[in-house]
């Protein structure tokens, strides 16, 4: 009995300093690098390790304040371009993507969101998911991301 007592007496040391061994996660949260968002609640990105979640984009030009003209098109053109400065702040592309989520106003307007999307993501396809909802602002499209640093 005094053997299985020292055993299982071991075995909670050696269970305890493995978890005590183990490692942390690092958490950053990022405001805007765009000064008209600095002040939003919220952070455009927020790093896990090295995992990106980003703010969802919708297709606002942050110059102007306003929705870029010309539809679903030029929308989901403008919220890749806004995703992509905000890879580029943390030294990421496109290239890093590892998975999409795309909201749409409309979902008859996917053919138009895709064919616009498939000229941003060519090489490495992320994950994707699509789906339709109300929007904020009139948006006809909202699209986030998750990046992987290599």
């Amino acid at each position: 009995m005094r053997k299985l007592q020292n055993l299982c007496f071991l075995f909670l040391i050696v269970i305890s300093f493995a978890c005590k061994q183990e490692a942390k996660s690092t958490v950053n949260f990022y405001k805007s690098h765009e000064k008209s968002r600095q002040n939003l609640p919220f952070s455009d990105a927020v790093q896990v390790d090295n995992v990106f979640f980003l703010t969802g984009q919708i297709g606002k030009n942050h110059k102007t304040g306003k929705l870029v003209t010309g539809g679903t098109a030029a929308e989901t053109k403008q919220a890749l371009e806004n995703i992509k400065a905000v890879l580029k702040q943390h030294n990421l592309t496109l290239n890093n993507v590892v998975k999409c989520t795309v909201i749409l106003s409309n979902i008859d307007d996917f053919s138009k969101m895709n064919k616009i999307y498939r000229t941003f993501f060519t090489d490495n396809l992320p994950a994707r998911t699509t789906f339709a909802a109300d929007l904020v602002g009139n948006a006809k499209i909202e699209i986030e991301v998750i990046a992987a640093k290599k």
